[in-house]
């Protein structure tokens, strides 16, 4: 017998496969594997640089498929071997964590847990296999997809399994604390690409956030990870894009409760937008529960608001993201106060970019307008507060020659618009009463509109004239004389593909516009204020549509970005599509119904 059998008499799970020959010696190039162990080949090549017995490991690793109680015994051999794992042992490492043992018993499940660990401990440099291949199964085999299956044994046997592997995990990290590190770059850089099934993607999703309840230390780092992946699926997956596929008759149907009734289900027919959907779902899910958590939801809301200022408000782009912000702020109204506040710092910061002070005056007038949980009280303090702002402005203007370009006030210009917006979006609200008329009035509009850099001019014509309307009706201030010089004095340039736009128009971006995704959809219905047409607009949009005496009819001045204001029966776009008018006619007249995106 050799040495090293006799230095190692251990039962081992490795058995052997094929008799031995006439002589009662093993066949050539085989080794009675009843006698040999894991330590045994690996202090064989330590001791004698012999390979022969650890090859033939690796291979019987390879092909052999132990039962549940010879695989406790491998491994309970294995944890027994890692003092011997040097790194030149990768090979036989690997096999070992690649083994598939989430399906297995709980005690097959718990010698791999205490190798796992053992190794971790005592061979530092394979942390980071170990933790990758832990990651991986974070994207749990499609034959138990909870989400695709009915049977709820296979739910249970997910379920099991995941919690399994969560319970390794915090293992490592009770451990090993700054493991984690290695937890969080493995994360990203395993989470599924955006055009992976959406099975891969979600149960990926529910296991980095599982991550938060036992790691609640690094959550800001988890959502991080959450928050970028969501962003690209966003992105990929555009408005205009969602509509083509979901409606390809051209139906534009933007009431959410119309969206949600589809007849076809819930399932969103563009894949993007499917995975993006549930992905949206299972992060207001877990905002729902978290905020009920004592101490819980402001942790949480100052986590996503920090998320929302890195990834979501830089990001010109998105359409959907932005609204975990508007969810997370329906549970709270200090939240809201807090996220509007926070946005209108960055429009006083004089050391932020132009572009992100713009977009944060977007998102201020797109949450007064939309959020049913911001009481016109708050609304109208912001109203004053912009309105000041803007005085400000004016009479600084005033004081020194200036030059009047777009580019040169275009925070100016877009907080002007938003002032219109918002008092155009809530009409109703605003005009309900002498009091909130006095109020109007005390925001001195006209003094507004009638300032020399004449924001009028740059202002979304839709915004516009729907500001005009109103204003006019409560004689708060003249607006459609200017819109007409303003035309006259701003002839249309034509570009190659023949439409004719503005010369000066600042870009507009509501981000709060309605939400496109089903299933999701339905957390935000209750919080959304749907455009009501005010009773003023009611009487004159038929106007629009009369003869301008020359035996033409005008079109209604439509964005295709922003065309709420329009009621549904009388909504229809440009024969070319675009949204001005190209028949030479003046396009603004009062009278017509400009529309923001409903």
């Amino acid at each position: 017998m050799s040495a090293i059998t006799e230095k190692h008499r251990v039962s081992s799970p490795l058995k052997a496969q094929s008799p031995p020959n006439g002589n009662g010696a093993p066949t050539r190039n085989k080794v009675r594997f009843a006698e040999l162990s894991i330590e045994s080949a690996l202090q064989e090549v330590l001791d004698n640089n012999r390979l022969a017995l650890y090859e033939e490991l690796l291979e019987k690793l390879r092909e052999d498929d132990p039962t549940d109680e010879s695989f406790e015994q491998l491994f309970i051999e294995a944890k027994h071997a890692v003092p011997l794992m040097k790194s030149y042992f990768g090979l036989l490492v690997e096999q070992l964590l690649s083994s598939r043992w989430l399906n297995r018993s709980e005690d097959a499940q718990e010698s791999y847990k205490q190798f796992v660990v053992e190794l971790s401990i005592v061979q530092k440099n394979f942390c980071t296999m170990s933790i990758s291949k832990l990651i991986k199964l974070f994207i749990p085999e499609k034959a138990l997809q909870s989400k695709y299956s009915s049977d709820d044994a296979q739910r249970k046997e997910l379920e099991r399994q995941m919690g399994s592997l969560h319970d390794l995990i915090i293992r490592l990290k009770n451990v090993i604390p700054m493991i984690f590190d290695v937890v969080l770059t493995q994360l990203r850089k395993n989470f599924p690409y955006y055009k992976r099934p959406t099975c891969e993607v979600i149960g990926y999703l529910r296991n980095v956030l599982r991550m938060t309840d036992y790691a609640s230390i690094y959550c800001d780092e988890l959502l991080d990870i959450v928050f970028f992946h969501l962003l690209q699926l966003d992105v990929n997956a555009p408005r205009n894009v969602i509509e083509e596929t979901e409606y390809p008759d051209e139906e534009m149907m933007f009431e959410m409760t119309e969206i949600g009734n589809d007849e076809n289900g819930d399932a969103m027919k563009h894949p993007v937008a499917e995975t993006l959907d549930q992905f949206m779902e299972i992060v207001f899910n877990y905002i729902e529960q978290t905020v009920q958590v004592d101490g819980q939801g402001d942790r949480l809301f100052k986590i996503i608001l920090n998320q929302f200022e890195t990834h979501i408000l830089p990001a010109h782009n998105s359409d959907h993201g932005q609204f975990v912000m508007f969810y997370i702020c329906s549970f709270k109204l200090s939240y809201a106060e807090h996220f509007i506040s926070s946005l209108w710092k960055n429009v006083n910061n004089m050391n932020k970019p132009p572009s992100e002070r713009q977009t944060s005056v977007g998102y201020i007038a797109s949450m007064l307008a939309r959020a049913k949980f911001v009481p016109l009280s708050y609304l109208k303090s912001m109203l004053l507060e912009m309105s000041h702002w803007v005085h400000n402005y004016i009479q600084r203007c005033d004081s020194m020659h200036y030059n009047q370009s777009l580019k040169a006030h275009l925070v100016f210009f877009s907080v002007c618009q938003a002032i219109f917006y918002v008092v155009a979006f809530r009409a109703n609200h605003l005009t309900s009463s002498s009091k909130n008329l006095a109020f109007l009035q005390s925001l001195q509009l006209s003094s507004i509109v009638t300032c020399q850099l004449n924001p009028l001019r740059v202002c979304l014509p839709t915004v516009a004239t729907a500001f005009a309307g109103i204003t006019r009706a409560y004689q708060l201030a003249y607006c459609h004389t200017i819109l007409e010089r303003n035309a006259r004095r701003k002839l249309a340039t034509v570009y190659k593909n023949s439409t004719q736009m503005p010369e000066e128009c600042l870009e507009t971006f509501f981000p709060f516009d309605p939400y496109m995704l089903k299933k999701s959809g339905k957390r935000i219905e209750p919080f959304y204020l749907q455009y009501q047409a005010h009773e003023i607009e009611e009487e004159v949009v038929g106007e629009a549509s009369v003869s301008n005496g020359k035996g033409r009819k005008r079109f209604e001045s439509v964005s295709e970005d922003v065309d709420d204001f329009i009621p549904e029966s009388k909504r229809h776009k440009h024969p070319n599509k675009q949204g001005v008018d190209v028949s030479g006619d003046f396009p603004f007249s009062y009278g017509i119904s400009p529309g923001f995106h409903s």
